[in-house]
């Protein structure tokens, strides 16, 4: 009969000085917070204008292939011609907040 192994905690649960620090839920250890700092996000501080709000990315068509020609309610046509609607709206918008961008974008 083979005997059933452990677990082993996270090296970082091992590592801790108060036994308490992990954590049992549902019969599987967490290792504490503290173990796993948050990331923290480097922005820069005064970033690029053209990069911070990039003009919207007209959506692809879908290929012939993708509908079934079957008449459903929601082809992928129909769900194409929502999207092309959309980027229209955010295009329009875009434009709006940059007045000085090229008109053929």
């Amino acid at each position: 009969m083979r005997a059933t192994t452990r677990r082993r905690a996270p090296t970082c649960a091992r590592r801790s000085a108060e036994p308490a620090a992990a954590a049992f839920y549902n019969g599987h250890l967490f290792a504490p917070l503290a173990c796993h700092p948050p990331r923290t996000v480097m922005s820069d501080p005064d970033p690029d204008p053209a990069t911070a709000d990039p003009c919207p990315q007209a959506p692809q068509p879908p290929l012939p292939s993708d509908c079934c020609n079957s008449g459903c309610p929601l082809c992928v046509h129909d769900l194409y011609n929502d999207e092309v609607a959309r980027y229209r709206q955010a295009l329009a918008a875009w434009r709006l907040r940059h007045p000085e961008a090229d008109t053929g974008a």
